[in-house]
């Protein structure tokens, strides 16, 4: 467990749409994170009507939902929250490194981050020492999408003025190749 998190960003959030997709397993430990994650981005300046939280039944449906709400390019990026206590199987592993592959893969292939923000611990006193604790992980998560979404919405636009720009090149050589 590092404790060696990023200092947080001066971020305006004001613009910008967030998507939170929840597991309902361990309910309370999830809703906690998620209103840690609405608190935070509050704070930013994310406007309540621009944030859209959806839940799924446990974290292992957490890539499929954060790729629909990917697909329809409405979000600048999108937090997972879930809670994984080990039992007595590998369950929790297989869990946390599926989730985990899923959430990248779908990142890079939607253009829109996503932020894996399920917690895998080995007992109840480190899912709270994390969630309800002095660690707060939720809102690490936020500030990490904050600085995630800005990131994208900065280089979509590079990308957006580099195409326009590679347009224009092409419509002034298609006219100086047409007479």
């Amino acid at each position: 467990m590092s404790l060696d998190a990023p200092k947080p960003l001066e971020i305006d959030g004001s613009e910008l749409y967030v998507g939170i997709v929840a597991a309902r397993f361990n309910g309370a430990l999830v809703d906690a994170l998620v209103k840690r994650v609405q608190t935070v981005l509050a704070e930013a300046g994310v406007r309540a009507a621009n944030v859209q939280v959806e839940r799924v039944p446990g974290a292992n449906e957490l890539p499929y939902m954060a790729n629909m709400m990917a697909a329809t390019r409405q979000y600048d990026v999108i937090v997972t929250l879930g809670v994984v206590i080990a039992g007595s199987t590998v369950h929790d592993e297989v869990i946390a490194h599926g989730t985990a592959t899923a959430m990248h893969m779908i990142g890079v292939q939607t253009e829109c981050p996503i932020i894996n923000g399920i917690l895998t611990v080995e007992n109840d006193e480190q899912a709270e020492e994390r969630v309800n604790g002095k660690l707060d992980r939720g809102a690490e998560f936020a500030r990490a999408a904050l600085e995630m979404a800005t990131q994208k919405l900065k280089y979509t636009r590079l990308l957006d003025e580099l195409d326009a720009e590679a347009a224009r090149r092409d419509d002034l050589d298609n006219l100086f190749h047409s007479n």
